[in-house]
């Protein structure tokens, strides 16, 4: 995809995560669980903090960012957390871009799987990450307003070299 470009965030992208990630909030909701009213709030320190972590990347199409994840360790495990891709940009390949760069942190940090959440009520995510190699693991959480969130795994090869 030559005209989509992917980057790795890094403290000083502060003001591009916070611009990408309320639009998240804004267009999707449901999707996430916090607000937009809650991370319009947040500080500079705190988007900061946030652009700090080592593997959140954005991707963008000349020159407008249209979709950020990342991929992070907590507890020992590894996760794909906070995908989204703006409405006019899914279907073009960008979780394609994103799920192998945050695969491929995952994977050069030691993991040998990667799991994520995924709304049950979201038909086209839950076909994106199966179409990538993700299954179920037969945990299901119960999130606000009735919703059900399915969490899918995938084995990882070894540390690229």
């Amino acid at each position: 995809m030559p005209d989509l470009h992917l980057a790795r965030v890094v403290p000083d992208d502060w003001q591009r995560l916070r611009k990408v990630r309320l639009a998240a909030l804004g267009e999707s909701p449901e999707m996430f669980g916090s607000t937009w009213e809650r991370e319009q709030a947040f500080d500079e320190a705190e988007w900061r903090r946030r652009a700090a972590r080592p593997a959140t990347f954005l991707a963008s199409r000349a020159g407008v960012d249209v979709g950020m994840a990342g991929a992070y360790e907590i507890d020992g495990g590894w996760y794909v957390m906070g995908m989204w891709i703006a409405t006019a940009a899914r279907g073009t390949g960008v979780v394609d871009v994103l799920l192998e760069a945050c695969e491929a942190a995952a994977r050069d940090a030691g993991a040998t799987t990667i799991a994520l959440g995924v709304m049950e009520d979201n038909p086209r995510g839950r076909r994106a990450y199966a179409r990538h190699g993700y299954e179920p693991t037969g945990v299901r959480e119960h999130v606000r307003d009735g919703r059900d969130e399915l969490w899918l795994s995938k084995p990882l090869g070894t540390p690229s070299a």
